[in-house]
């Protein structure tokens, strides 16, 4: 039995939080501070992948957590359908998700050949044109890749999403995000496989205003989380 079939997906997303981690075969990452347990859920032949907050602490769980998951879940509901991008099965409440497991390593790790980043560049195009920026690929663990070479991305809470027509001013804003997704792109190529990099992607490697803007959006959103924790340990 396989993740494509229906019957076993729509039986694992309609099990209780408490049943989920009843049936949780491993860790990508344990709940402590800011992080969330990461687990991955086995049942009847199906993984799935659970992220929850739910055990962060104090004003971070109650009000951080929850912000993260819905925008987490907001651009999985946004990119649905599109090839590299995790199945949202289901929001288990506020402070947890649960999405399809892929089976991919991080890409740095599988070292993809040429077809592999036209891939990749195909997915970020298409994400783009979906209306979502992901603000994060520079992370190495948010571009993960299987033994195929088929691209793969994954942990959407600093997402940027495209405005109404009308509101010219974000939606600038929105594209310049989006370039720095594709200078993320090209930062990967020089690292991994300097041999496909032309000379354009390695000028475009080099970091941009939207480059340093995304650096900050990241490091402001540590920095909040940070400040969540500190008060809820007090």
């Amino acid at each position: 039995m396989t993740s494509s079939d229906p019957d076993a997906i729509t039986a694992l997303a309609g099990l209780s939080r408490e049943a989920l981690y009843a049936h949780a075969e491993t860790y990508f990452r344990h709940a402590g501070g800011t992080e969330p347990n990461v687990a991955v859920i086995e049942h009847e032949g199906v993984r799935a992948v659970l992220k929850d907050y739910g055990a962060a602490p104090g004003w971070f769980g109650r009000w951080l957590g929850p912000l993260l998951i819905r925008r987490e879940v907001q651009a999985l509901e946004c990119l649905a359908g599109l090839s590299g991008i995790p199945v949202l099965y289901r929001r288990v409440d506020a402070r947890a998700l649960l999405m399809e497991y892929v089976p991919a390593r991080p890409w740095s790790k599988m070292r993809p050949g040429a077809d592999a980043f036209e891939r990749l560049e195909a997915l970020v195009a298409a994400m783009h044109d979906r209306g979502v920026a992901h603000c994060d690929l520079r992370s190495p663990s948010n571009i993960l890749a299987d033994d195929a070479g088929r691209p793969y991305l994954v942990d959407f809470v600093a997402r940027i999403r495209r405005g109404a027509a009308w509101n010219l001013p974000w939606n600038a804003l929105f594209a310049g995000f989006c370039r720095a997704d594709r200078n993320a792109l090209a930062k990967l190529k020089v690292r991994y496989a300097p041999e496909l990099a032309s000379e354009a992607e390695r000028a475009q490697a080099r970091h941009g205003p939207f480059d340093r803007a995304a650096r900050r959006l990241g490091a402001g959103i540590r920095a909040l989380t940070r400040l969540f924790v500190r008060r809820a340990s007090r």
